[in-house]
Formats: C-alpha cells, sequence, structure tokens
C-alpha cells in the first residue's frame, strides 16, 4: 500500500506523467531493435542475406578446340543465303490458245489467187439469175481491187451464168451487189461465183453462203 500511494503521489504531477509516458516510448523502441537484431542474427551469429535471383542464358556453342589456357575461338553461325526466285516463263501464243487463253481477233482471209478464162465456163445454173434483195434482206457484196479506170463495167456469174453488173464508181477498184435465190434459181445457195471483166471470167474460189453477212474481197490481177 505504500509503495502504490507513493507512485500515486509522484505521478500525479502532469510533467512527471509526460516524462514516464516519453520513458515507455524510448523502452518500447529499445525493444523493437532488439527483436529486430535478433531476427536478422536467424540464430547461427552472421546475418542472412537473400540471394537475388538470376535467369541464366546457356553459353553460345563453341565449334573447334579449346587450347589450355588460350582464346577460344567461337565461329559465327553462317548466313543464310536466299534461294534463287524462279522466273515465269511466258508461253507461245499457240500454247496459249489450247490452256483456253485469250484469241486473237479473226482477220479477214487472204484473197484467193484468181484463175483467168479467155471463154466463159460451161453453164450449169439451175435457172435463170434471181434478185432477192430488199429492205429485210441486204445484199452480199463481192469487192476488191482492179485495175481499169472509171465506169468499167463488171459482172458477176454464177454457175457459169452471168447475173447483176455494176460500173465502177473510181479507177482502181470494183463493188458488185448479188442476193441468194431458191433452189431453182442461178445464185442458189453453193453455186459458184465468178467476176467477169471485158469478157473475162476470173474464179473467186467462193460459193454462195460460204460468207454470209460479210462482203467477199477478190482482186482482179493486172493484165
Amino acid at each position: 500500500m505504500v509503495v502504490s500511494e507513493r507512485l500515486r503521489a509522484f505521478f500525479s504531477d502532469p510533467a512527471r506523467q509526460a516524462l514516464a509516458w516519453a520513458g515507455l516510448g524510448i523502452l518500447g523502441l529499445a525493444l523493437a531493435a532488439v527483436g529486430l537484431w535478433m531476427f536478422n542474427q536467424g540464430g547461427s551469429g552472421s546475418p542472412v542475406r537473400s540471394q537475388p535471383i538470376s535467369t541464366s542464358t546457356p553459353p553460345p556453342t563453341v565449334s573447334g578446340s579449346q587450347v589450355s589456357g588460350e582464346t577460344v575461338v567461337v565461329s559465327p553461325s553462317p548466313t543464310d543465303t536466299p534461294s534463287p526466285t524462279a522466273t515465269p516463263t511466258q508461253k507461245p501464243a499457240a500454247q496459249r490458245e489450247q490452256s483456253g487463253g485469250a484469241n486473237p481477233a479473226p482477220t479477214d482471209p487472204p484473197a484467193p489467187t484468181a484463175a483467168t478464162t479467155q471463154a466463159p465456163p460451161p453453164v450449169t445454173a439451175a435457172g435463170a439469175y434471181c434478185s432477192t434483195i430488199s429492205a429485210t434482206s441486204p445484199p452480199n457484196t463481192v469487192i476488191g481491187l482492179l485495175n481499169a479506170p472509171a465506169g468499167t463495167s463488171v459482172s458477176l456469174a454464177f454457175d457459169g451464168l452471168v447475173g447483176p453488173t455494176a460500173r465502177t464508181a473510181a479507177a482502181g477498184g470494183y463493188r458488185v451487189d448479188y442476193s441468194a435465190g431458191g433452189a431453182d434459181c442461178a445464185n442458189r445457195v453453193g453455186a459458184a461465183i465468178s467476176v467477169v471483166v471485158n469478157g473475162r471470167f476470173y474464179n473467186t474460189g467462193q460459193k454462195v453462203g460460204d460468207s454470209p453477212g460479210r462482203p467477199v474481197r477478190f482482186d482482179i490481177p493486172a493484165d
């Protein structure tokens, strides 16, 4: 009782209370420092240090042999050489057409060689020439070069029978229109066509119906 009375009387002063609290704080800090020191000691007498974790990289491959105590020569890896690129070859025109490529635009066939006869060929026509040219039935045409002055008379013959006649509009060329007729006409489909100039018959090598809708090109050779 006497000790407690003395302590109560001692700490009744605010200044002494503040001093006591400060002492308790210092004592707590000291105890904490001692505890931290003991934790670091780990019971072995030397502090335990954490080791850093490092990722090791495997050393490069060494080619060749190492001379004892000397420098090791590392040969670099060979550089990849790109393979040559194949150059595409272009197919000839004939191969492209066979493989389904674009076909060239059709061209007019070459003019046939004119055959000259001094006398008219034998008439084998089925009948007279039949003109069927109209607005709904356009004509066919024989056209070509002719070494003759303007106004020269040019006729067409079918199986040897003379049919339509026209005069040249200018020197150097001619044009004669004709139509296809029925089976009893001279100009039936399949009849041979000739050009008649000054009594000479020139076989065109064409027949009625060979080139429907397209003119027949036939050049008369110079005498």
